[in-house]
């Protein structure tokens, strides 16, 4: 008889939190909930026992936007600083994003096609920021991780955003790993550097791969992923 066992990420509610009632900033009228972010283990793909916690944040019921505890205080301040704090968490998940993909896609020391529209379209997203995410996009596919600068930006959305909207920075990433029908070890291995980089487990990197499988990859380009 075969064991299977492993780890998981699951997200809870914190029932002793009290809800923020309509005060999503993304759509404005959902609700915060306060959630959990905590791995795991599993045997038989069943969760069995709570490990370590990952992470606290706030979940909108309505748009699935997710944010970091400290949006609590942020909503406590005036329209012109909470505008401020979005664009600033929106340009980190931005240039986070268009960074890790672009890495991603030129690991192998080629570009595909493929790739390279996938890319296009994530900075389509973001019209606002589009001029500086190109030049981030050519500066990774020219120079790589040169500087660091590829992992200097998963720390800064790290420190502004919640561990749920990083994960779903890095399954948008994960894109990359099946857009020219192939996952190369390179990829892979790549792909654990960042969750560790992120203070997540690299054995998330099966999570990560779940959320492809299981997600409408329309949405996961929306940033829809919750």
């Amino acid at each position: 008889m075969f064991i299977i066992f492993g780890t998981r990420g699951i997200k809870h509610q914190i029932k002793e939190s009290e809800v923020l009632s309509n005060a999503c900033p993304n759509c404005n009228n959902g609700d915060l909930i306060h959630k959990r972010y905590r791995r795991w283990f599993t045997l038989f793909f069943i969760p069995v026992i709570p490990l370590d916690s990952l992470d606290r944040f706030y979940e909108c019921s309505r748009c699935r936007s997710a944010y970091k505890e400290s949006i609590k205080n942020i909503l406590q301040q005036s329209k012109g600083e909470i505008e401020e704090n979005q664009r600033r968490a929106r340009l980190a998940y931005a240039k986070a994003l268009i960074a890790s993909m672009t890495h991603m896609a030129v690991i192998d020391d080629h570009l595909a096609k493929e790739e390279e529209r996938e890319i296009m379209d994530a900075i389509e997203n973001f019209d606002e920021f589009k001029a500086e995410l190109m030049d981030l996009y050519e500066a990774v596919k020219t120079h790589k991780n040169k500087d660091n600068i590829v992992f200097n930006y998963l720390n800064e959305a790290r420190e502004l955003l919640s561990s749920e909207t990083i994960i779903n920075i890095l399954a948008q990433a994960a894109i990359i790993l099946l857009a020219d029908g192939s996952i190369e070890e390179e990829e892979e291995q790549l792909m654990k550097e960042y969750l560790i980089a992120c203070g997540l487990p690299k054995d998330f990197y099966h999570t990560l791969l779940e959320k492809l499988q299981k997600k409408d990859v329309s949405k996961l380009k929306e940033g829809q992923l919750n």
